[in-house]
């Protein structure tokens, strides 16, 4: 019951800043690539906390190894997001329409099962750079039978183009050539 409790509270913007906050001590420590992996990974499974965010305010507490951090995330993302496919595939339309009914009658939904059906792959990529949600592809991606490797491919090459821009960008911004100490970084509220 603990461990349901706290992945809501980190479901939540409030939970996700005390999570941070919690991070702060541990940002050297050899395990904090790893757990950007693991927290990647959550995030995208939820379907409620972003990564972007997620990613962001894991390299502002160390800049100097935001590489390994986007590599990490992108990893860890990745191989949740084909999971979720894999799963979703064995689960199937009933589960959705149960989840989502109001998913088959947006027009928009239309498009993506058009641009899915004839171009899998290279559209699974761009909405994964894309600022977009992918959970509706992935769930279309399940539903024609993309193959899992196939998704984890593309996952892989549209998430690492769009983390590596927000990791550069935040580690820049952080400051990489004049590194803060942990100790002398404000706490969020």
């Amino acid at each position: 019951m603990r461990f349901i409790g706290t992945a809501l509270e980190f479901a939540h913007n409030l939970g996700v800043r005390r999570c941070v906050n919690r991070l702060f001590p541990y940002a050297d420590c050899w395990w904090y690539p790893p757990l950007a992996a693991a927290l990647s990974a959550a995030a995208t499974l939820s379907l409620s906390v972003p990564v972007g965010p997620l990613l962001t305010a894991l390299v502002a507490l160390n800049p100097r190894r935001w590489r390994a951090l986007v590599v990490w995330s992108v990893l860890g993302s990745s191989v949740a997001g084909a999971l979720f496919t894999h799963l979703l595939g064995h689960f199937g339309i009933a589960w959705i329409n149960e989840r989502l009914p109001q998913l088959a009658s947006s027009k928009h939904w239309h498009y993506l099962v058009s641009w899915v059906s004839d171009y899998g792959f290279v559209t699974l990529t761009a909405i994964a750079a894309s600022p977009f949600s992918q959970t509706p592809a992935l769930i279309l991606a399940a539903l024609l039978g993309l193959s899992w490797p196939a998704v984890f491919g593309a996952l892989l090459l549209g998430k690492g183009l769009k983390y590596s821009l927000v990791g550069a960008v935040t580690a820049r911004t952080a400051g990489i050539e004049a590194p803060i100490e942990l100790s002398d970084r404000p706490v969020l509220p």
